[in-house]
């Protein structure tokens, strides 16, 4: 009797070390698999960077861009699109490892987020209906102005005097804020030049631009990383001078822009 619970006690404890074994074998498998894969977070609602097409896969300039990094330094790329206002959050705990998606340069970013090297200049307006009769910024006073909550547009337009004379409308993604703009819900919407000229010719949208002034802090596009992430950051740099010798980004910029607005900018 004794011996027989001896050879049960012995197969159940076997089991186990073969279980744990399976365990750890899997957990060092995921490990290694999460060192050679890049996350990149995004929100897949902004054209022409990042956005879901008619089969609802994400495409864009910045999808393109990161595909040929990937293959460029031999990492798989996946894109998680998340929730904009938390994007901060999601790189602080290593669910992403980078933003990578039209994110503009700001000051404020730059004490939070590690950033990249500029590499797409663009400037912010206004864009409105057609057939609205504003000229000019001065006379959106006292109007209700569209964006994207989180959005570097959102805390310019917070910290600027003219922000303070207009009231701020937060949507989840600028698409929403150009269907309430559509629909009069809201007076203009505050965005990237990039983005609406994309919006206005690929849509044949029916909308007119203002200039802006006084406002925006943002100097041109970059890619963002857990703050002192420096080794990922050059990492992708480098990838980034490469294919721009090789005429890659020139490529991708003239497929999605039309002409040649991608360079990678000196620090």
């Amino acid at each position: 009797m004794n011996k027989k619970i001896f050879i049960i006690g012995l197969i159940i404890i076997m089991t186990l070390c073969i279980l744990i074994g399976v365990i750890i074998g899997i957990r060092k498998a995921d490990s290694k698999d999460r060192a050679n894969m890049l996350i990149i977070g995004l929100d897949d609602s902004f054209p022409p960077y990042g956005y879901r097409n008619e089969n609802n896969e994400i495409e864009g300039l910045d999808i393109d861009l990161a595909k040929a990094v990937g293959e460029k330094i031999g990492m798989e790329v996946k894109f998680q699109p998340i929730s904009w206002a938390s994007k901060e959050q999601e790189l602080n705990n290593g669910n992403i490892d980078c933003i990578w998606n039209g994110f503009a340069y700001s000051p404020d970013r730059e004490k939070t987020m590690t950033l990249s090297r500029k590499y797409l200049k663009g400037e912010m307006y206004f864009m409105l209906k057609g057939d609205s009769n504003v000229e000019s910024q001065d006379e959106l006073v006292g109007k209700k102005i569209g964006v994207q909550s989180g959005s570097v547009q959102e805390a310019d337009l917070e910290n600027s005097t003219f922000g303070k004379q207009v009231e701020i409308v937060p949507y989840a993604d600028f698409l929403i804020a150009c269907l309430d703009l559509e629909m009069g819900g809201i007076d203009a919407v505050y965005t990237s030049s990039t983005y609406g000229n994309y919006i206005i010719e690929s849509k044949n949208k029916d909308y007119r631009t203002i200039p802006s002034y006084d406002i925006s802090t943002a100097s041109g596009t970059v890619i963002a990383f857990k703050l002192g992430n420096v080794e990922l950051k050059e990492k992708i740099e480098n990838a980034l001078e490469q294919l721009e010798k090789e005429g890659k980004l020139d490529e991708i910029s003239m497929k999605w822009l039309g002409n040649s607005m991608i360079k990678l900018q000196e620090e």
